[in-house]
């Protein structure tokens, strides 16, 4: 009997620029495993055997062979490229340099699926209980609807040690359905509380168990019937901006708002693990030993 494919969509596009190359990843683990090995482990571990990595044309090479070539021997791997000029030039500035969006990067793997998947970012650390919990709720899913799930935290458990983050803060209801994410910049413990600069320029206090999306999302095909349409009325709209950004929250606002699709919610106990800064990176890399040493992760990830 055939093994079902279920696909994991890696965005990474923004991790090189046309002008810099790849940004290095930072080493975490003891044989300089980064971020991004621990999540490709972890989602092999609970049942995904096919990635899709998307990245940009400008640092494929470079991507293919220090990062890629990894799990090369593990599990399927495929390619799909996010670029500013898959926009046509009548319809965006010429001058524009940043990418599209999330959005646009999720629009990129239209192709390569034709059943439920799921989407991460190819920078945060997610820790394998999550991968577990988004990989069953997919199965669960129907290919042809357009419901989808999202894996939340809790404000708490996703704050840095030291310093900043953006936030995406979500609204939820009773039976746990989305009904917003709304980006929160800046958030950091104030005085110990979890806080925020508005519009205003005034801190602004969030609570500690406010659900937060860390872009882990899983999809059916469905949702392909409204992205392409949403994403080509944002160009129409702003093409011509040299920074706007169509992001998958900003996606997933829209289309909860025209009642085109609804995300259920589930919260995971994992705790962020995150490289913003020095602090940071010290307690990651602790964390990560601790693992080892309960047996969670080998001492050497691809062996």
């Amino acid at each position: 009997m055939e093994r079902m494919t279920t696909t994991l969509i890696v965005l990474a596009a923004t991790m090189g620029n046309r002008y810099g190359g790849l940004k290095k990843l930072e080493s975490i683990g003891p044989n300089g495993e980064t971020v991004l090995d621990y999540s490709i482990y972890d989602a092999v571990r609970v049942g995904f055997n096919k990635i899709v990595f998307v990245i940009s044309r400008f640092f494929e090479e470079e991507f293919k062979v220090h990062i890629a070539s990894r799990y090369e021997s593990l599990v399927e791997i495929s390619f799909v490229y996010q670029e500013v000029d898959l926009v046509p030039v009548e319809k965006r500035n010429p001058k524009r340099s940043l990418l599209w969006g999330s959005a646009q990067a999720l629009l990129m793997g239209e192709g390569v699926v034709n059943d439920c998947f799921a989407v991460i970012n190819a920078v945060n650390f997610y820790q394998r209980e999550s991968f577990d919990l988004l990989y069953n709720k997919l199965r669960q899913l129907d290919a042809t609807r357009p419901e989808y799930v999202m894996i939340s935290y809790r404000l708490a458990n996703v704050i840095p040690e030291s310093g900043s983050a953006n936030r995406g803060i979500c609204e939820v209801d009773e039976n746990g359905l989305l009904l917003s994410v709304t980006d929160r910049p800046g958030v950091e413990r104030i005085s110990g509380h979890p806080m925020y600069l508005d519009e205003l320029n005034k801190l602004v206090q969030l609570p500690e168990d406010a659900y937060v999306s860390m872009n882990m999302w899983g999809f059916t095909p469905a949702v392909y019937r409204n992205i392409r349409k949403d994403f080509d009325a944002f160009i129409e709209q702003n093409g011509q901006d040299l920074k706007a950004s169509f992001t998958i929250p900003d996606f997933i606002n829209g289309m909860i708002k025209q009642g085109e699709g609804i995300v259920r919610t589930y919260e995971t106990s994992a705790i962020w693990m995150g490289v913003v800064s020095p602090d940071d990176k010290i307690q990651t890399i602790l964390k990560i030993n601790e693992l080892i040493r309960k047996g969670v992760y080998p001492m050497k990830l691809f062996e």
